[in-house]
């Protein structure tokens, strides 16, 4: 019996180019929390963002942001893997700006438009103003050389290369899952996973059940158990035999 369901947001519970999660997404979602299964949306976007999806469930299902860097539930970090202050300088050298995102709060050292100003940041002059834990860094610029064995790696990148993401090297949506299937005393054989990208596989080797949406990532493919077009009809088919 499945208890515990964990899915990608973009691409797969959010089609790409909408704006807000659809009425039957949403019912879906309030269904799997109403059969008592606990449900965890898992996603590269910040807790801020998800919230602005889900914030009809804030009390109710986990939030695994920053690609599975950091766990929220009931406005409440429950896990984390955070990125050592140690490594802020590397990125504030370059020039150009740069957003640092914690769980709740995020700053801006350097002037940005467009983009950067989505997170709504906190805008600081130096690095001694951030006074909580960081899951993800955001550089308006061309990647940068990471050390040979740096603790972070690149987790974004848009399709000009001048937007890039980083996190703890050792965070992954599938470390989160393992984490959370802990808390909740869940086993893999508990557990069903949606998602559309590479991102997803490490949280899919975890599951029993774990579906590849659409069929553009043929990797995440190969290692699902179940294939659905869309969101909807991966949930529908868990809730029913749950």
């Amino acid at each position: 019996m499945i208890k515990l369901i964990v899915s990608d947001l973009d691409g797969t519970l959010l089609p790409y180019g909408e704006t807000e999660l659809s009425k039957e997404i949403i019912s879906l979602i309030e269904k799997t929390i109403h059969k008592n299964i606990n449900f965890a949306v898992s996603s590269g976007r910040t807790y801020g963002e998800l919230l602005g999806f889900l914030h009809d469930f804030e009390d109710s299902v986990y939030f695994i942001s920053c690609d599975g860097a950091c766990t929220i539930k009931n406005g409440k970090v429950v896990a984390g893997k955070s990125i050592a202050a140690e490594n802020f300088k590397m990125f504030t050298v370059t020039g150009a700006p740069v957003v640092f995102h914690g769980a709740f709060e995020n700053y801006i050292f350097g002037d940005a438009e467009g983009a950067a100003e989505a997170f709504s940041p906190k805008r600081i002059s130096n690095i001694y103003e951030i006074r909580e834990k960081i899951y993800k860094i955001s550089l308006l610029s061309k990647p940068i050389d990471l050390p040979q064995y740096s603790s972070l790696r690149l987790h974004w990148h848009d399709s000009t290369n001048t937007f890039i993401q980083y996190v703890n090297r050792f965070a992954d949506k599938g470390s989160a899952l393992a984490d959370l299937q802990m808390r909740l005393s869940s086993s893999n054989f508990e557990t069903a996973c949606l998602g559309d990208e590479e991102n997803d596989i490490a949280m899919m080797n975890g599951a029993k059940r774990s579906f590849c949406i659409g069929s553009s990532c043929m990797s995440l493919k190969n290692v699902c158990t179940d294939f659905a077009e869309n969101g909807v009809d991966a949930l529908r088919n868990i809730i029913e035999e749950a």
